[in-house]
């Protein structure tokens, strides 16, 4: 925690607690920032909504262009089409390799 504060990443006196709280959950998205206005981590949306309340991406692209996302960068199967990101302005990446195995270092390298 001290690392983040130290690094500008988190104030303890602007950090919105209900807008975490809300974002975190499925229902709402289930996203997190990573690095505070540079990198956010969100569920996999899907093409259609299932059971669990998963996201599309048409489900996304409002919070995304308010946050000012313009890069997804899609690191699992393709489960949803990235045209539906792209028609909307916002930029989008694959960057494939098998959950739970280690990235191959080509991938690192265009991630970074």
């Amino acid at each position: 925690m001290q690392f983040a504060i130290t690094l500008g990443w988190y104030n303890y006196q602007t950090f919105d607690v209900q807008e975490y709280q809300h974002f975190e959950k499925v229902e709402n998205g289930d996203l997190n920032w990573i690095l505070p206005g540079k990198f956010i981590a969100f569920s996999g949306p899907l093409n259609v909504t299932d059971r669990y309340g998963s996201f599309t991406p048409e489900d996304y692209v409002p919070i995304f262009k308010k946050l000012n996302v313009g890069l997804v960068v899609r690191l699992n199967k393709p489960q949803y089409e990235k045209n539906k990101f792209t028609k909307n302005g916002i930029k989008h990446l694959d960057l494939y390799f098998l959950d739970g195995t280690t990235p191959p270092e080509e991938i690192v390298l265009k991630f970074l």
